[in-house]
């Protein structure tokens, strides 16, 4: 409606610079009724951020100032233009004034019309006048007609012009009477302007103490922030150093298992060993035994040979006397023979002498020597035989001695084997008993490594505790410590939310009320860039936040974890432990059938001390230890080569979780940029 009637009033102007006021008239007015509805946003706005409490920025301050200068501006450019308007307007008058005529229609209508109307109808009617007797000269008669319809139409146009000069009027009065109210709102708007500026005053000094705060909350955040990190690290170095004890630990307790696990196996060893022995013994006693019937056998067969020793040397020694006695009586018979060849030769040369005379003789005396040579070859004879009886008896008694020899040879072995083998008894005593003190210095030195690990678990597992003790309550401070910030920066996040809003709805009044001018667009440069500053300031106070909650998420989910890890190693130290008690119950247990079994083996070596024979059966027993040795070597070897395999296996495992953490940390930096860039497009927006 104003609008309409503003343009009536410029169409009620004749002249074009009556024409550009009206326009300059009505720009004016658009902008000052524009300016005052942002001024009453704005103040409704501060009344309702005065009642709910929340504080306030400088820059609607600032944009309320603009406004209120802008508007005392426009109200300055409405009067110079009210004061130039009226000189045009009155400069107009006075020279219609000079020009008009005293006319008795001019004066009933000037009580109707005002000064400017009635000049412009009264040229309007000298025209038409001049026109109708001009064509009412006979010249022009044909147009007559024409001229009267030109006239009909004229009255009526008069008609028209008559009623918008009567609204026109009415447009006048209404917006002088507008102007008057604008006045008075003008001075009502100074008096605001001037409590304006004393609040934004006080509320700049508000503002200053804010950013103040904001200040000294960012340090303080900022500090809060260091101190996590620095006790988040002193957290990750205690868990570090804690990860080095367990693994310590575990390797010790590795140890002590795989040193419980060969001396279970050294006593499996000593339990088959000393069954072979006990085997052994058996076989060693069977074989004594037969070594005992051997020798009774021996011993008798030794009797029969020196008795038959003895017969064969009384029979020699018949032989010798007999072959004595035949030696004697051969001599005898020799001389005999070499007397009677003498009493023969002589006999001889006595027969030869006496050949004849002694023929009988002589036949009688060769029928003698041939019975005496037959007595010589049979003498002969029985000498050949008796010689060659002494020689076999010769040889038999050389046989037995060669037997006897062998005999006392074997019975001089078999003294030796025994008394080596009690040698090696001894020697398998000495082994033995340095076997036993080696079990119980092995036995003594498991209850010492049990009894230092019980000790260091037992204080490992106390420094765990309080470690831990200390680890809650740096989270519970942090988790506290944590919360304010956390309330704190929702707090100030929401003012600033609420802050933002009025701002994005003052912006989204301004772009749709404000006239793209160029005083605007200098007018609302300036606060556009304080509102993105704003925001970049939001944005950077959002990526602090989830920044700080992120670190806190991550040091509390450590922390969990630490707190899994040490109770998972407190269980495993609770499995070792009763590993531990049951190791110890089978210990004992042990030591009860070592006892027995010990109280045995004296028994046995009671029995086996008087017999020996132990020395292959130890070197045997000495042969399977290192068999068993290198074989428990090479378990070793092969321990420690899957220890080595697993250590690259758990390095490679521990690469790739932290590849993957490395991966899922780029891919949430990446979304929260992206989640970032969004936000900054959607406020942008």
């Amino acid at each position: 409606m104003n609008n309409l009637r503003s343009r009536e009033s410029v169409k009620f102007f004749g002249s074009p610079v009556e024409h550009e006021n009206a326009e300059l008239l009505l720009r004016t007015k658009t902008d000052i009724d524009n300016s005052i509805s942002k001024i009453l946003k704005l103040v409704k706005n501060k009344n309702r951020s005065a009642e709910d409490g929340s504080p306030k920025h400088s820059r609607k301050e600032t944009q309320l100032v603009g406004l209120i200068e802008d508007l005392h501006n426009q109200h300055q450019s409405l009067y110079a233009l009210y004061d130039r308007v009226t000189e045009e307007f009155g400069k107009v008058i006075s020279r219609r004034r000079n020009k008009r005529t005293s006319d008795s229609s001019s004066d009933s209508d000037s009580e109707y019309f005002s000064s400017e109307e009635v000049d412009g109808n009264k040229r309007r009617s000298e025209k038409e006048h001049y026109n109708v007797s001009h064509y009412n000269t006979p010249k022009h008669e044909p147009y007559t007609t024409e001229l009267e319809e030109q006239l009909t139409l004229l009255v009526k146009e008069m008609e028209n012009l008559n009623q918008k000069k009567g609204n026109l009027e009415l447009e006048v009065e209404s917006q002088t009477h507008e102007v008057k109210q604008l006045s008075a709102k003008n001075t009502v708007l100074h008096d605001q302007i001037m409590d304006l500026e004393l609040k934004l005053k006080e509320e700049n000094g508000v503002v200053s103490d804010l950013q103040a705060k904001l200040i000294n909350n960012e340090n303080q955040a900022k500090s809060n922030v260091a101190n996590f990190m620095q006790k988040l690290d002193f957290v990750e170095n205690q868990n570090k150093e804690l990860e080095a004890q367990m693994e310590r630990k575990g390797e010790e307790t590795s140890q002590l298992v795989v040193q419980i696990e060969n001396l279970n196996e050294n006593l499996a060893e000593t339990r088959s060993v000393e069954e072979n022995m006990k085997e052994e013994k058996e076989r060693f006693l069977a074989r004594m035994k037969d070594l005992e019937l051997e020798l009774e056998a021996r011993s008798t067969e030794k009797n029969e040979l020196e008795e038959k020793l003895s017969n064969t040397s009384y029979e020699i020694k018949q032989l010798i006397d007999e072959n004595k006695t035949l030696q004697d009586r051969n001599r005898e018979l020799r001389t005999s023979l070499t007397k009677k060849g003498e009493e023969i030769s002589s006999f001889l040369r006595e027969h030869e002498n006496n050949k004849n005379g002694a023929s009988m003789e002589a036949l009688a005396l060769k029928a003698k020597v041939n019975a005496m040579r037959l007595e010589l070859d049979t003498l002969q004879e029985q000498k050949n035989k008796l010689e060659q009886q002494n020689e076999r008896s010769q040889k038999e008694h050389a046989e037995s001695l060669a037997k006897m020899e062998t005999l006392n040879a074997n019975l001089s072995d078999q003294e030796k084997t025994i008394e080596r083998m009690c040698e090696e008894n001894k020697q398998a005593k000495t082994i033995s008993s340095k076997l036993m003190s080696n079990q119980r210095l092995a036995e003594r030195k498991m209850e010492e490594l049990a009894e230092k690990f019980r000790k260091k678990m037992e204080d490992n597992i106390r420094l765990l505790h309080q470690r831990l003790h200390v680890a809650e309550q740096v989270n519970n401070e942090n988790k506290n410590s944590c919360k304010m910030t956390k309330q704190r920066y929702e707090e100030e996040n929401k003012v600033l939310g609420e802050k933002v809003a009025t701002y994005e709805e003052e912006l989204r009044a301004l772009k749709e009320d404000a006239d793209p001018t160029p005083s605007q667009v200098t007018l609302y440069f300036p606060n556009e860039f304080e509102l993105v500053g704003l925001i970049e300031l939001d944005l950077k106070v959002e990526e602090h936040k989830e920044y700080v909650m992120t670190r806190v998420s991550k040091m509390m989910r450590e922390v969990d974890f630490a707190k899994d890890w040490v109770n998972k190693r407190n269980g495993e130290v609770r499995e070792l432990k009763d590993n531990v008690d049951n190791l110890k119950d089978s210990l004992n247990k042990k030591e009860e059938q070592e006892v027995l079994l010990r109280e045995k083996v004296w028994n046995l070596e009671a029995k086996v001390s008087k017999e020996g024979g132990e020395k292959l059966n130890l070197t045997k027993a000495v042969s399977q230890l290192e068999k068993k040795v290198a074989k428990l070597e090479k378990n070793m070897k092969e321990k420690d080569e899957e220890l080595v395999s697993l250590g690259e296996k758990k390095r490679e495992a521990i690469r790739q979780l932290c590849i993957l953490v490395d991966f899922h940390r780029d891919r949430c930096n990446y979304l929260k940029d992206v989640v970032t860039k969004s936000r900054r497009v959607k406020n942008k927006t």
